[in-house]
């Protein structure tokens, strides 16, 4: 997004699938994740992701959760789970993402909800190059060697694991959460 809080193409891809989904009937709210990532804005990205669907496509404010809490996907799906487990929501989840993520998104959450959660994982078109590719794969190995040994699911196992070894919270590449 830019500094202002305007989204960009992909970031509104995303968003525009999400609420396609919402306005279909296949999710009854839309959770919008992410910190506030700039150097030069204090705006968070979830908080711009809501504004988006709000302003530009008419979604009702209530029908949007936001967590600015997380700073990854790993985020995404901790973060999530938490305020929607305190929600005591229900257990079918619908992802959105790019299309080029689909695949490192479904395994990261899939393994931080658990089984007893049904999630399927859709994406939007971008356009995709071998570079991104080959960065969703590093990226796959590097989630699956930092939560290494925990069981799916296990959420004080997990949340413990990312305070204490994952650098965009453990306060090695962003403050310490």
């Amino acid at each position: 997004m830019s500094k202002n809080g305007e989204l960009n193409n992909e970031s509104k891809g995303r968003m525009d699938l999400a609420i396609d989904h919402f306005y279909n009937g296949n999710a009854s709210r839309i959770v919008t994740c992410g910190w506030p990532y700039r150097k030069d804005s204090n705006i968070a990205i979830c908080d711009a992701m809501r504004q988006y669907a709000i302003k530009i496509r008419d979604v009702p404010s209530d029908a949007i959760i936001t967590t600015a809490k997380s700073r990854d996907t790993v985020g995404d799906a901790v973060f999530s789970k938490r305020l929607l487990k305190s929600k005591n929501d229900e257990s079918n989840f619908l992802i959105v993402t790019s299309d080029y993520h689909v695949s490192r998104t479904s395994e990261i959450f899939s393994f931080i909800y658990g089984r007893q959660y049904r999630l399927k994982v859709v994406g939007s078109p971008t356009e995709q190059t071998k570079n991104l590719i080959d960065s969703e794969k590093r990226s796959l190995i590097v989630f699956r060697n930092t939560f290494y040994g925990i069981m799916p699911g296990d959420d004080e196992s997990i949340y413990q694991r990312l305070c204490e070894d994952h650098p965009f919270y453990n306060g090695v590449s962003h403050p310490k959460i």
